[in-house]
């Protein structure tokens, strides 16, 4: 299994990438254009760099809101969700990477229960009911850089990524 150093890095390269080369979008808060473009530089990292190459037999999909043929739901989210970027095997929940929700800097972030919907997703995506995703994150597009929250059995952590 892939480490979450590994991850993280494939993550930090392309929204590093997005602010370099796309930083239009994210002044706008553009989140699904954003998202769109650090799409595209994770999977291009992914095929043509050394680093990332075990990451090949993987399947990067955006907006995935499928679990097999049902619904992507979570306890908290019976309805279902759509994660933004899900790093994963398809059609099976034993190779759950990494699940990413993004958010632009003047977005309205939506509450269930007091909480924010884009946390309960993370933490439910990697409790280990249903999906067990190795590693959730949340990254804000603020303006001049982005700021990163995580996620790690259900419950969020803190990661010093530099």
């Amino acid at each position: 299994m892939p480490t979450d150093e590994l991850l993280l890095s494939l993550l930090k390269k392309a929204v590093k990438k997005c602010y370099e080369k796309d930083s239009p979008l994210i002044e706008r808060s553009m989140e699904q254009a954003s998202v769109a473009r650090i799409y595209y530089y994770m999977q291009n990292a992914i095929n043509i760099e050394n680093k990332f190459s075990k990451l090949k037999q993987y399947n990067l999909d955006c907006e995935y809101n499928k679990n097999g043929q049902h619904i992507k739901a979570t306890p908290r989210c019976p309805k279902g969700t759509r994660p933004d970027i899900i790093l994963h095997k398809r059609n099976c929940n034993d190779a759950n990477l990494i699940v990413i929700e993004f958010k632009p800097r003047n977005a309205t972030y939506r509450k269930k229960d007091g909480q924010y919907i884009d946390t309960i997703k993370l933490e439910d995506f990697t409790s280990g009911a249903i999906y067990n995703y190795q590693i959730g994150v949340l990254v804000k597009l603020h303006k001049k850089e982005p700021k990163y929250e995580f996620f790690k059995h259900g419950q969020k952590i803190d990661i010093n990524l530099t």
